[in-house]
């Protein structure tokens, strides 16, 4: 690990809007048919239910219900073949994965979950930025470059870039993106890292292996940034 970040490390000035981990199994309809069983063990950390709305098309099994809590800055996917937690108000991994784990743990009991194909991990992270010169300053950021041939400039006005990198224990997709966010429409960098693991995972190693996933994403994002962004990160002068 490189001597400048910790993992444990909560930045102040984080660009994280939303952490996401999922597990995919083989399909239990168990689950349509008993997702009360399920709430019951939740309903006093999430118990906003938001129910698939159908619009025009029909509403299918594999569309997942969504349990958030009253703040709905954090909550739970589930469908019968897959399960989610996510947090907009991400303070930090160890209280994430806690929960997630113990969340998982109530999936198993209640439906005898042992099998999984697939274990996920999501950073999303949005960077505001200015131009210069009306060009998007993104050395400031991220270490990024690939050589482009002769005659095509590295000076940036739009971004739009997804490749998938292989790593120890899965897969990374990587998606770094310049867009207008809605709320302010501030001009920003999005980057997107989506970690999948797909083998050795079992519900009794749930801890371990979203660990890992954690570990490799996080080192991801960390390689990527800049030493001038991670100070600004840190809540010093940029």
């Amino acid at each position: 690990m490189s001597n400048k970040y910790d993992l444990s490390e909560v930045y102040p000035n984080s660009p994280l809007v939303e952490v996401v981990s999922e597990i995919r199994f083989p399909s239990e309809l168990a689950i349509e048919c008993r997702r009360n069983d399920f709430f019951d063990r939740i309903r006093n950390e999430y118990p906003k239910i938001l129910i698939p709305q159908s619009g025009n098309k029909p509403i299918t099994s594999l569309t997942p219900y969504r349990f958030e809590n009253e703040s709905q800055t954090a909550g739970i996917m589930m469908a019968i073949d897959r399960f989610s937690f996510f947090d907009r108000d991400y303070a930090g991994h160890k209280r994430f994965i806690k929960e997630f784990v113990r969340l998982a743990k109530i999936l198993g009991e209640i439906y005898s979950i042992k099998k999984m194909n697939r274990l996920g991990w999501r950073y999303i992270n949005v960077i505001p930025f200015n131009r210069e010169d009306e060009i998007i300053p993104i050395q400031r950021f991220i270490n990024f470059g690939f050589k482009l041939p002769e005659g095509i400039s590295n000076k940036f006005t739009n971004l739009s870039v997804v490749f998938m990198s292989k790593v120890q224990d899965g897969t990374v997709t990587t998606r770094i993106e310049s867009i207008i966010r809605s709320e302010d429409q501030q001009e920003a960098l999005l980057m997107d890292f989506d970690f999948a693991m797909t083998e050795g995972i079992t519900l009794s190693r749930i801890n371990s292996c979203v660990n890992k996933a954690h570990k490799q994403t996080r080192a991801l994002f960390e390689n990527l940034i800049t030493d001038e962004y991670r100070h600004y990160l840190r809540g010093e002068t940029i």
